[in-house]
């Protein structure tokens, strides 16, 4: 055979075997892509109303706003960054004692469409890790992708992460703005109707003081509160749950000034002023105080309009521990035991791709050795 003609054979073959991988690879992320549904409410037929609280920055408002829940049997549903547990552990787990869901929010607080798929999967997935060896036991199943911002990629990632629901929402209290003042905020966290998801955060300075505010008017208007696992079905099981006191959440925390200028530990981007770290200090206790002011710099804004944040590094003894054993963001990134059928489809059919190729190679070469 012609040496020649041997080798552009060859060629055709290789190039035809890495279009199947290629196909095999877009088919594969596709169909996982659509594997997770993307919601922002649920359904309209029914006056219920689930409150959510995101990022969790500020342990001592985060204490306050599920003393305010507890007291009044409002259940909710928690979006906390993984890193910004280990401010305190010891609160998520009386969350998770409480019997509220808590959900995915990634780990560090990224623009998700400006990293890779593994880049996405590793946030996510480390946020699930994380947050889980803080709980000790499983999240709700349902992601919330940091600013609402998502891609492609994103669904595919949290598909892989073991998350076949990714949360949205239809009405915020806009309490990550710089320039909405608290009327216009609790205005906003009220326009709720049937089945509604509500944002809210959890570290801003002013949700302790709408959140009494909120309850009272949506139960004014015969809503009741439900939690999202309950609001869209999400399999989901609490574990073991108990009374926990309003006493038992605040620990001593000194009451909310008269007005959230007064000295509520952070600042309407997230950040924690550096006069309000001391006196924080001497008010809190351990486990509910603020960042230090080393920390101060790294936390990220919380506008959804603002430019990407940078990393949130909250370098506690525990999240140091965490930090120094967590692997970097790779493609070889650790799967979820609940690795989906798409990928284990997609394995077979790159497999095979890659079979032929070498069979291929091999008889050709056989038979070009035969001449």
């Amino acid at each position: 055979m012609d040496p020649r003609r041997l080798l552009t054979q060859s060629a055709r073959l290789a190039g035809a075997s890495v279009l199947v991988g290629l196909l095999a690879t877009s088919w594969s992320a596709t169909t996982a892509a659509t594997s997770v549904r993307v919601v922002s409410h649920g359904p309209r037929s029914q006056p219920v109303i689930a409150l959510t609280f995101d990022d969790g920055v500020s342990p001592a408002n985060c204490r306050r706003i599920l003393a305010t829940l507890v007291e009044q049997h409002v259940p909710a549903t928690f979006f906390p960054l993984a890193e910004a547990m280990s401010l305190d552990p010891a609160f998520w787990r009386l969350v998770a004692a409480v019997g509220d869901p808590i959900g995915d929010h990634t780990y560090s607080h990224p623009q998700l469409p400006a990293l890779s798929l593994a880049g996405q999967f590793a946030e996510i997935d480390r946020g699930r890790r994380v947050a889980e060896a803080i709980l000790g036991r499983p999240l709700l199943r349902v992601f919330r992708p940091p600013y609402g911002a998502y891609n492609a990629a994103t669904l595919s990632a949290a598909a892989r992460a073991g998350f076949g629901t990714m949360l949205l929402w239809d009405v915020s209290d806009r309490s990550t703005s710089p320039t909405a003042s608290l009327a216009k905020m609790r205005w906003a966290a009220e326009q709720g109707t049937n089945g509604s998801v509500v944002l809210m955060h959890c570290g801003p300075n002013v949700t302790p003081y709408l959140l009494p505010d909120v309850i009272a008017s949506y139960r004014a208007r015969g809503f009741r509160f439900v939690t999202v696992a309950q609001l869209l079905g999400v399999p989901w099981s609490a574990g073991p749950t108990r009374v926990v006191t309003r006493k038992e959440i605040l620990r001593g925390l000194a009451p909310l000034p008269a007005g959230p200028l007064g000295g509520p530990i952070t600042g309407p981007h997230g950040y924690v002023p550096t006069q309000t770290v001391a006196r924080a200090a001497t008010s809190a206790p351990a486990a509910t105080r603020a960042p230090t002011a080393a920390t101060t710099a790294m936390l990220p804004t919380r506008d959804p309009t603002s430019t990407p944040p940078p990393v949130l590094t909250l370098m506690t003894a525990e999240s140091t521990e965490s930090l120094a054993s967590s692997a970097p963001a790779s493609a070889n990134a650790p799967v979820d035991s609940a690795e989906t059928a798409d990928d284990r489809a997609f394995g077979v059919v790159a497999g095979l791709a890659i079979l032929i190729c070498a069979v291929s190679s091999v008889a050709l070469l056989c038979r070009f050795r035969s001449r």
